[in-house]
């Protein structure tokens, strides 16, 4: 007989799931962004009139004010989160195939 996994963590309160709830709609947003960015290059947005570059700098903004709420309700400590950070530059200078100037 296989016996069901039982979660033995605290459970989330309704605010805790709210952020994470929100934290996904905002990475999806920026995700979105980046791919207008992508397809459309910088030029303005005819429905905003404003630049994809300049959405997609206000889309990371919300991801980053999200990750601030993250961080302030314990649901990631911040020291993780900069060691994640830093972990990524670490792993993109190694497999990163273009530099800033555009050279391999």
């Amino acid at each position: 007989m296989t016996t069901v996994y039982q979660p033995n963590g605290v459970p989330l309160t309704d605010y805790e799931r709210e952020l994470l709830t929100i934290l996904i709609e905002e990475a999806a947003e920026v995700t979105q962004a980046a791919t207008k960015l992508l397809r459309f290059g910088k030029e303005n947005r005819p429905d905003t009139g404003r630049s994809n570059s300049e959405v997609l700098g206000l889309e990371i903004g919300d991801l980053i004010c999200l990750i601030e709420m993250i961080e302030d309700a314990d649901l990631a400590a911040a020291g993780v989160i900069e060691d994640g950070r830093l972990r990524k530059r670490e792993r993109l200078s190694h497999y990163m195939q273009y530099d800033e100037q555009g050279k391999r």
